[in-house]
């Protein structure tokens, strides 16, 4: 079985790609705190494991390098760190370790590195995000790419269950939220995306590597939706009697909206689409697909309704 190294698997994305991945790689996971349980999959935690990823690499020959640090959640998480100047210079040392030993290397970005005025936004757009995060994660785009051709960076727009103990995962509130009747004014935010569940697109990704594609793709969700339209479509998939209040278009002033997640940064798949003959998912299949996951009670908010957990 081939050696898959997940860099990241504290995060969302990480950790549910180590999960999705186990029955067909050897999959090691590294973080550098908050390791999540993972079954069958080996978790390396703590800062020195980092500093030694040239020797773990020696040592562990992997077939595929996926860095899932510097935006392994959604962009529209508050709590999320996504793009971090330590973050991102981890991530070009990694990629540069990889390159050195011709191990393809995996970079997955962020959809809010562009913005508007245009929807769906081609992998050429020029559009980008004046972010300082948006910024620093196009940089680390850019540095990847020209470190190593064999490269691949996926922008994306990854959201799913938390599978660590120390905190509950930004899907988990928002669930809580509505069962108590809550309406969180962040879910009024501008801003619109294309979200895909971490396990649908790790079908994708899988697919992109049996075709050895490298460059700059576009993996998303077929759907363009803002915050509260997402939040709404949680609420129907988990038979929550909920609506939420409606979408704020005057209150934000225009350097809030040019802020990190809060712009239009949907994504067209047309290339993704054109390589591997695969359609992306529906929002709808995303949020069933997450149903679906749920096993174990996520947190008892109440006997009559609890919320369940992924596995």
């Amino acid at each position: 079985m081939n050696t898959l190294i997940i860099f990241g698997v504290d995060t969302v994305a990480g950790s549910n790609l180590a999960q999705s991945f186990s029955s067909s790689h050897q999959v090691i996971g590294i973080c550098e705190r908050n390791a999540p349980e993972i079954s069958n999959c080996e978790i390396l935690s703590g800062g020195a494991v980092t500093k030694q990823i040239g020797k773990l690499l020696d040592d562990l020959k992997p077939e595929r390098f996926i860095d899932a640090s510097s935006a392994g959640d959604s962009a529209w998480n508050p709590q999320a760190t996504i793009g971090s100047e330590e973050q991102c210079q981890t991530s070009a040392e990694l990629a540069n370790a990889c390159a050195e030993r011709k191990i393809p290397f995996t970079l997955i970005s962020s959809d809010a590195v562009l913005t508007g005025p245009w929807m769906f936004h081609e992998e050429t757009s020029e559009e980008h995000s004046t972010s300082i995060i948006g910024q620093r994660l196009l940089k680390l785009e850019q540095l990847v790419q020209s470190v190593s051709s064999e490269s691949l960076i996926v922008r994306t727009h990854l959201f799913g269950w938390n599978h660590s103990s120390e905190s509950m995962g930004w899907i988990e509130e928002m669930l809580e939220g509505m069962l108590r009747g809550k309406v969180n004014a962040q879910w009024s935010q501008p801003g619109y995306a294309t979200p895909i569940i971490v396990s649908e697109f790790a079908t994708i990704l899988s697919r992109a590597f049996e075709e050895n594609l490298t460059g700059l793709y576009h993996i998303a969700g077929a759907e363009r939706v803002n915050r509260i339209q997402f939040a709404r479509r949680l609420a129907q998939q988990f038979e929550i009697s909920w609506y939420g209040s409606g979408a704020n278009t005057t209150h934000y002033t225009e350097a809030e909206r040019l802020s990190f997640g809060c712009g239009e940064s949907s994504l067209q798949t047309l290339a993704i689409r054109r390589e591997l003959c695969v359609a992306m998912p529906t929002l709808a299949e995303s949020t069933l697909a997450l149903c679906k996951q749920s096993q174990a009670v996520l947190f008892p908010v109440s006997q009559e309704q609890p919320i369940s957990r992924a596995a």
